[in-house]
């Protein structure tokens, strides 16, 4: 085989991989379940990425004692997080090792898990196990010089997102909202 038809056929794969990526997050937003989540914004500069906001979820740190499932989880372990809408947040109810079936469930990677002595939800001193988990939906891209202002939100304004997750728990975020008010909009271009 010559040598450029093997060039053609790496950048016929290469393509068509970088298609596929495109495509499923546009199937994700196109057809995933909107859910609204609550967020507390966090460092808004990267210097070789411009500006971003990296999000902090409610839903990212996990109190297993207080929700439903399973509660056996380790470092690295792939978490499926049913939520239910709530006003005017979804929240968690269960955390699975593996996706249930015809519910809303996002899908995230532990990045901690472990035991503390303090229920900040009883006020008590007693042991809870929780979990962090990155749901891959934390950094979201805004226009250069809008990030700063993002970070840190006037009194009484509140930012939050609304994720698209399809029926695989994969998430995407549609829209930043300010105020329960859309800001920004993920479209394709």
């Amino acid at each position: 085989m010559k040598l450029s038809y093997r060039l053609l056929i790496i950048v016929v794969i290469q393509t068509l991989v970088l298609a596929g990526m495109v495509a499923k997050r546009q199937w994700t937003l196109a057809t995933g379940t909107p859910v609204v989540l609550e967020t507390r914004p966090v460092d808004p500069r990267s210097l070789f990425r411009g500006d971003y906001v990296t999000f902090n979820y409610d839903i990212s740190r996990l109190n297993l004692q207080a929700l439903d499932g399973d509660d056996d989880f380790s470092r690295h372990d792939v978490v499926y997080v049913v939520l239910e809408p709530g006003e005017p947040y979804w929240r968690p109810r269960a955390v699975y090792h593996a996706p249930p079936a015809g519910q809303v469930t996002l899908r995230g990677t532990v990045q901690y898990a472990g035991e503390h002595w303090w229920n900040p939800e009883t006020g008590n001193n007693e042991a809870v196990r929780h979990v962090t988990v990155r749901y891959g939906i934390e950094d979201y891209f805004v226009p250069e010089g809008e990030g700063r202002a993002l970070e840190r939100p006037v009194a009484d304004e509140t930012i939050s997102l609304r994720v698209a997750v399809d029926r695989f728990g994969n998430g995407a975020i549609q829209a930043l909202l300010i105020n329960g008010v859309e800001r920004y909009r993920e479209t394709l271009f």
